[in-house]
């Protein structure tokens, strides 16, 4: 998932490089990223029908990369046609910044998780709001019963 921590009060900077060494199966990781592909969907929506408070980083004023990338993701990103989003995004990362250039290994990785799970969001996206027009639903019914997440809907004043 795209998340950020917001800190409030004082916090350090580490010399050096983290190394996610991750030795899993592939099968864990789709795993994993089934259920992320999920919670952005709720994520997603909620952009949309504002069903609970959200808060975010994104700012393109001190142009810090967690607030311009996340505000690309909410104002341009979420607002693309469903399903380009996967294959702009694959060639923005595949082509654009090189990644045909990581090997096999590299090749899977960005074929993953640069569009099947991009992909993989929107389908879940299209099939949520599917549901609600077959069924006549609100986006929290939907949501509980095609995601299996269950959100407490929370009255959002308009801005």
């Amino acid at each position: 998932m795209d998340e950020h921590i917001r800190v409030d009060g004082r916090t350090a900077e580490f010399a050096g490089e983290i190394i996610d060494d991750n030795t899993n199966s592939l099968t864990w990781w789709t795993e994993k990223h089934n259920n992320y592909a999920s919670r952005e969907v709720v994520d997603l929506l909620n952009l949309e029908y504002g069903f609970m408070p959200h808060e975010t980083v994104a700012d393109l004023r001190e142009w810090q990369q967690a607030g311009v990338k996340r505000w690309l993701k909410e104002n341009i990103y979420a607002r693309l046609p469903r399903g380009s989003r996967a294959v702009l995004y694959f060639f923005y990362r595949y082509i654009l910044r090189l990644g045909f250039l990581d090997g096999q290994e590299g090749t899977a990785f960005h074929v993953l998780q640069g569009f099947w799970y991009r992909f993989l969001v929107d389908a879940k996206l299209q099939e949520v709001k599917s549901y609600m027009r077959r069924n006549d639903v609100d986006v929290v019914k939907a949501m509980r019963d095609v995601l299996g997440i269950d959100v407490q809907a929370v009255s959002v004043c308009p801005a």
